[in-house]
């Protein structure tokens, strides 16, 4: 499911119950792969944030506070060809360290920030931890879901109401991530993602990615 979305809270952080799964995987994906084909890296910033309570209702719990747990350090570019991304996730910080049911009841999701584009472009699918070599479509149990790019050209524009930020867009991934973490080579420190144009009546120009964040909530 793919949601258009505002801006949201951050820090970085991973359930206990997360790391106990990373722990009992085996082995780990040696690619590493960016656009430029080198490993990407994070600088997390970290930031604490707690629930304050519903103010209107104090016996009614707050809504789970998002935590950003990993992120692409620089915007880049998708098409016009296949591209496949990395992003690091980290330990946990914040939020993610007070959720009493653990991942496996969590709210997991992509949040894809500023994509902008000149002239219109396709949609792209979302695949997560492709295997090295593979083609996207021999594995449709890894594709996340779909980002529309419906009103790229006028969100992108100084003169649209967003002023030229871009859409913001997020992919649930819940289902698909806890699968990934049950898998053999499960690499708790990185997560691919990777980005497939559909076809298109025209050549695919390159859309540009502010960030890709991945949320516990």
């Amino acid at each position: 499911m793919i949601h258009s979305r505002g801006p949201l809270k951050r820090s970085t952080g991973f359930t206990a119950s997360f790391l106990v799964a990373a722990s009992l995987a085996s082995g780990g994906c040696a690619a590493r792969q960016g656009i430029t084909g080198t490993r990407w890296t994070v600088v997390p910033k970290e930031l604490n944030m707690q629930s304050q309570g519903n103010p209107t209702n104090p016996r009614k719990p707050a809504p789970p506070v998002p935590e950003m747990v990993g992120a692409t350090p620089a915007p880049f570019f998708i098409g016009p060809g296949i591209t496949q991304i990395s992003l690091e996730m980290h330990p946990p910080t914040g939020p993610a360290l007070d959720h009493e049911g653990g991942v496996m009841h969590r709210d997991i999701y992509l949040a894809f920030d500023n994509v902008k584009g000149k002239v219109r472009a396709p949609s792209f699918q979302v695949y997560l931890n492709l295997p090295p070599g593979s083609q996207p479509d021999e594995h449709p149990e890894l594709r996340a879901g779909v980002l529309a790019m419906f009103g790229l050209v006028e969100s992108s524009s100084p003169r649209d109401n967003h002023g030229g930020d871009g859409k913001n867009m997020i992919i649930s991934v819940t289902d698909l991530f806890v699968r990934l973490m049950a898998a053999r080579d499960w690499d708790s420190r990185t997560l691919r993602v990777t980005f497939v144009p559909q076809t298109w009546d025209a050549p695919v120009p390159q859309v540009q990615v502010g960030r890709v964040a991945l949320y516990f909530r």
